[in-house]
């Protein structure tokens, strides 16, 4: 069984930006709602149905953009009710939900991203263009998640010396700048070690391998033909106008016509290629334990 996080991280990643980035140029509520939703099943299949942090914030972003936008925007004409003598207005609600169901969707693709692309496979995508930058790129994704560790652990330490006093300002900021100056003292002292641990492996001595080799099978390559083939007839379509549509001053879907059908069934099947991949895997899983 391949999940679809063991595929060539190439492939991967240009199924997911593309699809991100589709959904980041694109307004129509239709689309945004299939990337959301596509998005959150592939999470729930990756994570479980942990972060409900991370769910309610990015949820709660079409609601609290439905009603920030009219705060600001008068745009409309079809006026719901007046607050200060500020018109409320049906049009600026519903770009304003559209706009926080396209950031939620982003956001959950990103999310997905960040969790599929490890530092290695990040140095296996940047090796060819920088193998510099592609090592400093990966190192700080690393990083990222090892300074919040140890600063939580410098933090319990601090605590378990008695150095904080509960809910006194001061204290808290002072705190604040020991806990930040020893994890500088420590990021210093690592950053040495690596460099002396790279110069003692033979760093910049040679040619650079890769410590993973991400072979390509028939898999990665039939994914990344469909990520490319499927995004190429959305783009055309949404270039085309198929998918454009009016907010302002007055609501204007666009036409029911064959390339929206297209343009909509086409991005379907590119948000849904992890999902296919995965249940194409389980349903093999469950095919062969039932013949065990």
């Amino acid at each position: 069984m391949r999940t679809y996080d063991a595929m060539n991280p190439a492939a991967v990643a240009v199924q997911l930006l593309l699809t991100a980035c589709i959904t980041v140029f694109c307004m129509e509520p239709v689309l945004l709602g299939i990337s959301l939703l596509c998005a959150m099943t592939f999470f729930f299949m990756q994570n479980g149905t942990g972060h409900k942090g991370f769910h309610l914030f990015a949820l709660g972003i079409p609601l609290l953009f439905a009603l920030l936008n009219p705060l600001w925007n008068q745009h409309g004409t079809s006026v719901l009710f007046f607050i200060n003598n500020r018109a409320i207005t049906k049009e600026a609600l519903f770009f304003g939900a559209v706009t926080g169901l396209r950031l939620a969707a982003v956001l959950y693709w990103f999310r997905i991203f960040s969790d599929l692309m490890t530092s290695d496979k990040l140095f296996y995508l940047l090796r060819f263009l920088s193998p510099k930058l592609a090592l400093v790129f990966s190192m700080a994704v690393r990083n990222l998640s090892l300074f919040r560790q140890q600063m939580h652990r410098i933090q319990a330490a601090q605590k378990g010396l008695g150095l904080y006093r509960e809910k006194h300002f001061i204290d808290d900021v002072r705190g604040g700048l020991r806990v930040f100056s020893i994890l500088i003292t420590w990021a210093l002292e690592n950053g040495i070690i690596t460099a002396s641990s790279m110069t003692a492996r033979g760093y910049g001595t040679g040619k650079r391998t890769s410590c993973t080799n991400f072979r390509w099978k028939r898999q990665d390559v039939l994914l990344l033909v469909s990520a490319l083939l499927l995004s190429g007839l959305v783009i055309a379509l949404i270039a085309a106008g198929y998918l454009e549509r009016v907010f302002y001053p007055v609501a204007v879907p666009p036409d029911r016509n064959f390339g929206w059908y297209g343009a909509v069934a086409a991005y379907a099947l590119l948000a849904m290629l992890p999902l296919i991949h995965e249940g194409k895997e389980m349903l093999l899983w469950y095919r062969l334990r039932s013949n065990i």
